[in-house]
């Protein structure tokens, strides 16, 4: 019986820096959502095109909608203080996000909830606008201008992005409640990725973010792994 002789070869690995170039599919992104449900007591809903995970106080949602193009956001994380009420905020991702990077979000914010709630939904207990961040200095360069902050990539290719409610610049995907955003954007391969967090997000899980976005340490891939196809190390 003939065998495959791709199953013999020892999996391979690489290290891709910087760590912005480390992509994922969006249906990545939707495959560690239904693991995700699978292994928590969050409950999930599917139709033709979304896949909706729900936090057992009901108050947190995280929806996946495979048509959801470009820039839109095809992952979406939001907390109410009500199942009917309306938003208190809002995470946005879109585009080839590194797994890597989404799973740390689920992960803190399904950790944080399971141990306060209240504490999730209303930032209760938290310090606003806190963030205590390590930047390496050698590879992103702080910036403080026309009513925004934050840190550009030496390369030019990668922005984490602070604009306060009340700054004079535009609002950003002009939504002006979205306070950090975090986004990779290559001259050669245009846009990648973006995350937006809005205002009353708690700063645990900006923090979360920011931080696996900043880190200059390469991200350790298998070559099973299936990369898009613009960023493939090979």
């Amino acid at each position: 019986m003939p065998t495959d002789s791709s199953q013999d070869r020892p999996r391979e690995k690489v290290l891709i820096s910087p760590r912005y170039l480390a992509t994922s599919l969006p249906n990545d992104h939707r495959k560690l959502l239904e693991v995700f449900a699978e292994d928590s007591p969050w409950s999930a809903h599917t139709d033709e095109t979304s896949l909706t995970v729900t936090s057992p106080c009901r108050r947190i949602t995280i929806r996946h909608d495979q048509l959801a193009v470009g820039q839109g956001a095809h992952l979406v994380v939001s907390a109410r203080t009500d199942e009917d009420t309306p938003e208190r905020w809002r995470t946005d991702i879109s585009g080839n996000a590194p797994i890597e990077l989404v799973a740390r979000l689920i992960s803190t914010l399904a950790h944080e909830l399971a141990s306060d709630p209240d504490h999730v939904v209303y930032g209760i207990g938290t310090e606003p606008d806190l963030l205590e961040l390590y930047v390496d200095a050698n590879t992103w360069d702080h910036f403080e201008d026309f009513g925004l902050s934050g840190f550009l990539s030496r390369d030019g290719h990668a922005a984490v992005v602070n604009r306060a409610v009340d700054s004079p610049a535009p609002p950003i995907h002009g939504d002006p409640s979205i306070t950090h955003h975090v986004a990779a954007s290559p001259e050669e391969l245009g846009h990648l990725w973006n995350i937006s967090l809005t205002d009353r997000t708690p700063p645990f899980l900006i923090h979360a973010v920011v931080v696996e976005a900043l880190d200059p340490r390469p991200t350790l891939r298998s070559t099973t792994f299936p990369f898009p196809t613009v960023v493939a190390p090979w």
